[in-house]
Formats: structure tokens, C-alpha cells, sequence
């Protein structure tokens, strides 16, 4: 498309040097000849109308070689961006699969060790994991060149994870045990909490799609079966603990999975 443009613009500018010149010539020759016309005053309208005729097509050739000129700007700078965007997304699996990794971490240190599935095998969970420092530059920049909608959740999940490890990273860690069905504010702070993660790591699951290339765009709204997946991706199953199951449940019927952030 670039070159494109620029041919138009070579073949316009060659254009209307062209027409520039014809109408110099012609005005030397009108001014020369003698046509046989006896009437000044239309020679004269004559020779207006003429030099008006070449004036507007010269005008009109300018203006649409300046649009061209603007169409080319505008097809370098989406050209940029699309490189821009292509260079950032070959890292973004890479940001985001350690993303995940944190935001199960910090999911698992949520529940007692010791009831995940038979055949669940994943490291334990260490100490409270921060959003790790090198993702934020390689977001950013997916962020500023990706479409409107990815731009929006790639910018949401980093929105969650700085508010969730903003609010709990100097909290302790409340422990949820199975078959607990009587609730306590720290309990119901634990749940809080886990739901809080699983949906991060859920938002992280859904943008791989798109990191790796075989979506065009990350889905606008997430997905109850992505939070289940992240539970599930921890060695949860919520149907051990009734009170976290209960919660969640209304939180997927209000579709309350997500912060709204235009909440105060």
C-alpha cells in the first residue's frame, strides 16, 4: 500500500507540472495568434475561462495530491504499528505464562496443601509472588499497538493484578480448609481473595489465543468456564468447599466475575 501511495504521488506531482506548463504554452500561443476574433471582450472572456478551467483542475490535482500525501503518512504509521505490534507479541506468550504461574502461586497459597486431585502434580506454592517487573514493558507495548478490545483487556488484566496484590501482598495468607460451611469475615476475605486470582489467571488463559497468533482479538468478556479452569489449574475443586462454591456462583449470576472499575 505504501508504494502504492507512492506512485499516485510521483504520478500527480508529474501531472501537474504537466498541465502547469500546457497552460503557459497556451497562454503565450493565445496571446500571440491572432484568431481572427475582432471582439476584445470575448477574446478576453475566452482567454478567462480558459486559464479559470486550468486554474480549478490544477487546484483540484494539488488537494488530491496533498490527501494522497496524508494517506501515505497514515499507511507508514500503521505499518509501524502493525511491526510494532508483530515484535511485542512474540514475547507476550512468554510474559503471560509467567504471569500465570504468579497468579496461581499466590491462588494456591489460598488452601490447605493436601486435597488437590489424585494425579494433580504441580510445584507447591512458595511465598506471596508480586506481578513480576519485566512483564509491564512487553504489556505496554501490546497495549498501546493491539486493537481497541485487546488493548482493553490486556490493560484489565494488568489493572487486576496491581489492585489484588495491592490490597493482600502485606496481609496474611488465610488458609481454606474443606467441607467449611460456617462463614467468618477472614474466611470470607480467603474467598474473596482465591476468586480474586482464579479470575486473573483466567484473564491470563484467555489472552494466549491472541499472544500466539491464532486469534485476531481477546475476547471482550470472560468466560465462568475460564475461572474454573484456573481452579482447577491450582488442584482446586471448588464442590470441597461449599462457601467458596456458593460465592462464586453469585458472582458468575451477577456477572460479577470482574472488578467494575467505574466503582468507587
Amino acid at each position: 500500500m505504501r508504494k502504492y501511495r507512492l506512485k499516485q504521488i510521483t504520478f500527480l506531482d508529474g501531472f501537474a507540472l504537466g498541465v502547469f506548463c500546457a497552460t503557459e504554452v497556451f497562454l503565450v500561443v493565445f496571446m500571440q495568434l491572432d484568431l481572427g476574433i475582432k471582439n476584445d471582450a470575448w477574446v478576453g472572456f475566452v482567454g478567462t475561462m480558459v486559464v479559470a478551467g486550468f486554474s480549478i483542475g490544477a487546484a483540484y490535482i494539488a488537494l488530491r495530491g496533498n490527501r494522497l500525501q496524508i494517506s501515505q503518512a497514515n499507511d507508514i504509521e500503521d505499518e509501524r504499528r502493525h511491526n510494532a505490534l508483530i515484535a511485542a507479541r512474540a514475547v507476550l506468550p512468554a510474559i503471560l505464562a509467567e504471569m500465570s504461574l504468579v497468579a496461581r502461586n499466590n491462588l494456591m497459597l489460598r488452601f490447605q496443601p493436601g486435597h488437590a486431585p489424585l494425579g494433580f502434580h504441580a510445584p507447591p506454592p512458595t511465598a506471596f509472588q508480586p506481578l513480576p517487573e519485566t512483564a509491564i514493558p512487553g504489556l505496554k507495548e501490546c497495549i498501546e499497538h493491539a486493537d481497541e478490545v485487546s488493548q482493553d483487556r490486556l490493560a484489565n488484566i494488568l489493572r487486576h493484578f496491581q489492585v489484588q496484590q495491592s490490597r493482600l501482598q502485606h496481609v496474611g495468607v488465610a488458609v481454606l480448609q474443606p467441607n467449611v460451611t460456617q462463614m467468618t469475615v477472614d474466611l470470607h476475605q480467603a474467598i474473596s481473595d482465591a476468586i480474586g486470582w482464579a479470575v486473573i489467571y483466567a484473564l491470563i488463559s484467555e489472552a494466549f489465543a491472541f499472544a500466539r497468533g491464532s486469534s485476531v482479538a481477546i475476547p471482550a468478556n470472560l468466560n465462568p468456564d475460564s475461572v474454573q479452569s484456573a481452579f482447577a489449574a491450582a488442584g482446586v475443586v471448588p464442590a470441597m468447599y461449599p462457601l467458596l462454591e456458593q460465592v462464586l456462583q453469585v458472582r458468575i449470576d451477577g456477572n460479577r466475575l470482574e472488578r467494575e472499575w467505574s466503582d468507587p
